[in-house]
């Protein structure tokens, strides 16, 4: 099998791998990668992201160490050549793509680069197919951000000609650096409020909040979601392939479970097999169809739905980083401590200074809270 049109070799983009506490599902990617055809990766610029097991904001534990060590160890088996770059903090999954995509457009410098998440069976054409798109798009680069190559897990063509589509998912992607960077800039009000807590506990409802600062919006709070609306906005198109070059492999992790992995149609999933694939035509009319798209879809969700999912969320949920008042202060020492009496420093401290989020985490950790809770 082979891609019309791209050369047999070694691909000059780096590779970028973001892995954390799933092994079995990294040595997969990594064995896929290695069984690429037609066009192989450069073993010395292959780069492991890993994240770290505990979070150095919470203290709260994400993983176990053995898993972390041994997803370091399967990389290395597999590309001993290769650089890891482990954090020694959990980072969650946003800062740890952050941290990836600096490695490659600013310590690297590179144009471009192709990232993978660990939970991405790539086929043997999976980086020809990658190189097609790079090559196809790179005159209209200025307006293409993302792309990648699995097709529709429910209508994926068989081929051989391979038509372009709009891109949902980022398990295995290439990306621009000068879209980078603009994006980057259009998320820093994103990044402020992802930054107050965990990754997973992050706070729905400020993100929320954030989206009526734009033009379009989002009912999601993710870093996928928000990376799709920046691009909508900025008129950056994400490009997809009709044909699947790729199986999605992640029926567990943070956002999946077995049952939605299946439900999901992704057990199905299979990369397509041809003599020759043949890519069509690219030109300026398919980005600015693409981004269009998404731009009208997003910024009916934002006319039309944003107020009343914020509204239905409020009824649910209070904003755990709005600041503590003096008598929620009280009602945290009496409720957590058994204590009724505040020490009037604390008062002057927290009182309409510190957000409820900071108070709680500081009142838990406090020795009082430890001796009457026990273990």
């Amino acid at each position: 099998m082979r891609i019309a049109g791209v050369e047999q070799g070694v691909t000059e983009v780096p590779i970028v791998i973001f892995a954390f506490d799933r092994p079995d599902y990294l040595a997969t990617l990594c064995s896929g990668l290695l069984a690429q055809t037609q066009v192989r990766a450069d073993p010395s610029r292959v780069h492991l992201l890993q994240d770290g097991a505990v979070s150095a904001r919470t203290g709260r534990r994400h993983a176990r160490p053995a898993d972390i060590m041994r997803s370091i160890a399967v990389f290395r088996e597999h590309f001993p050549q290769g650089q890891v770059h482990a954090s020694p903090h959990n980072l969650g999954i946003a800062e740890n793509i952050l941290r990836g995509q600096v490695l490659a457009f600013e310590t690297l410098d590179a144009p471009v680069a192709y990232f993978f998440e660990d939970d991405l069976e790539p086929g043997p054409l999976y980086l020809a197919a990658l190189e097609a798109m790079r090559h196809a798009s790179e005159p209209f680069a200025d307006s293409v951000a993302y792309f990648a190559a699995y097709g529709d897990r429910h209508g994926a063509r068989p081929g051989p000609t391979v038509q372009w589509r709009p891109l949902a998912n980022l398990w295995g992607f290439g990306l621009r650096r000068d879209a980078w960077r603009r994006i980057q800039d259009w998320l820093q009000p994103w990044w402020e409020e992802i930054r107050r807590n965990d990754y997973r506990a992050r706070n729905q409802l400020r993100i929320l909040e954030f989206w009526r600062t734009k033009r379009i919006a989002r009912n999601a709070t993710s870093q996928d979601g928000a990376m799709e609306a920046a691009c909508a906005d900025l008129g950056l198109a994400r490009v997809a392939t009709d044909v699947c070059f790729a199986r999605y492999i992640g029926a567990t992790g943070q956002h999946f479970s077995p049952e939605k992995f299946r439900s999901r149609g992704f057990e199905t999933m299979r990369w397509a097999e041809q003599e020759v694939f043949t890519f069509a035509p690219f030109d300026a009319t398919i980005p600015a169809r693409f981004v269009a798209g998404a731009f009208r879809a997003f910024e009916t969700f934002r006319q039309e739905k944003l107020d009343a999912h914020i509204a239905e969320l409020r009824s649910r949920v209070d904003d755990p980083d709005r600041l503590a008042s003096e008598a929620e202060i009280r009602d945290l020492w009496h409720l957590l401590l058994d204590r009724r009496d505040v020490p009037a420093p604390y008062l002057a401290r927290h009182a309409g200074r510190s957000t409820i989020r900071a108070v709680r985490r500081d009142l838990v950790r406090h020795q009082d809270f430890q001796r009457i809770t026990g273990p």
